[in-house]
């Protein structure tokens, strides 16, 4: 896939440009706060309609404005050339795809997929679960239709679960959703099992290359149950209802799944240098392009917001030597790369985009 044209309105401190993208590497060079950040977070809201920046949709707005469109021209590897318009405003979001309207999330996701790496990437090692499993969630919602729907339900389920655990719900009242629960946590299991087999292999290839020596990367997936078997999930929310009771929330299911990174020196978060850790997360997003080239049979976008200059030499040629030919990268920064020849060069100053 690739992105051809990139059309912004009032979005974040752009009021208007126009984007021509036809090439196979694309740098945008500018000083901080200037808008290259925002030019990337508008391409990658094209995979899941989220921004890698923030859960707020009310930031994207120019200030002072209440709506911005984005619309884009996009050679699609099925379905040919393609144009893709997003309007958000007072009245909701609208999404048409050449031409016409997709009302529901399910029928989108995943079938513009677009990678983004960017420093707050860092958070996939040294966040909360929460930030790991968001990344575990989109990463497999993108590429499967049935993962997004049990997911969606499971958590619909779990919220009216803990609502009745703090309301004092009868026994048969929580057992009418845990039955509803339990199959949906179970193909979630099953789904994430399978996903977490395939990152772990990519990532240690992908880290291998990046790295200058046998570093021993490895990632390791932390179920918080056994929730594969409904029948054993069922037991398990059972058994904690009266603990659920007390601290008013479901303590135990996929939900409270987390995975971790480390290398030979042990864990990552505790003793990997800031540069193996950034390495870890560049890895973990090579292996998050992998993974939806091979299951969706597309090949992503990558978007590189200003993160490799945080990479020492090494690992920012390990970086290269990893990126498929034939991946378009759109990448930004305040100093031009070293090959900046092979790159074609936008300047972004106060908003506005000029070719170099």
């Amino acid at each position: 896939m690739r992105l051809l044209n990139l059309r912004l309105q009032d979005f974040r401190n752009i009021e208007f440009a126009e984007i021509g993208l036809g090439g196979d590497r694309h740098f945008f060079l500018g000083q901080n706060g200037q808008g290259k950040s925002n030019l990337l977070e508008a391409m990658g809201l094209i995979t899941a309609l989220r921004s890698f920046r923030t859960q707020t949709q009310a930031a994207l707005p120019r200030k002072g404005q209440k709506a911005y469109t984005l619309a884009y021209e996009l050679e699609h590897d099925v379905q040919g050339r393609t144009a893709l318009e997003l309007r958000s405003g007072p009245g909701g979001r609208q999404v048409e795809i050449d031409g016409e309207k997709v009302t529901r999330l399910v029928d989108f996701i995943g079938r513009f997929p677009v990678v983004t790496l960017c420093s707050g990437d860092i958070m996939l090692l040294r966040g909360s679960p929460a930030e790991r499993r968001r990344f575990v969630d989109l990463s497999l919602a993108v590429v499967n239709r049935s993962y997004y729907l049990a997911l969606r339900d499971f958590h619909r389920g779990i919220a009216e679960r803990n609502r009745l655990l703090k309301k004092g719900g009868s026994a048969a009242e929580l057992s009418a959703f845990e039955v509803e629960i339990a199959p949906h946590a179970a193909r979630i299991a099953a789904f994430r099992e399978t996903g977490m087999a395939h990152f772990r292999t990519v990532l240690c290839r992908v880290y291998d290359q990046i790295a200058e020596a046998d570093e021993g990367p490895e990632l390791v997936f932390r179920p918080n149950v056994e929730a594969a078997d409904p029948e054993r999930y069922l037991r398990i929310l059972h058994e904690s209802r009266e603990r659920d009771r007390i601290l008013g929330s479901t303590q135990r299911g996929p939900h409270r799944d987390d995975f971790s990174l480390a290398l030979t020196v042990g864990g990552a978060r505790e003793y990997a240098s800031d540069g193996q850790q950034r390495g870890l997360c560049v890895a973990l997003r090579i292996a998050q392009a992998s993974y939806y080239r091979e299951q969706l049979g597309l090949v992503p976008v990558l978007l590189a917001d200003d993160v490799l200059g945080e990479l020492d030499p090494v690992r920012r040629e390990g970086f290269w030597r990893t990126c498929p030919q034939d991946v378009q990268i759109i990448a930004s920064g305040t100093e031009l790369p070293n090959d900046a020849n092979k790159w074609l060069v936008a300047r972004v100053v106060d908003g506005c985009v000029r070719a170099s």
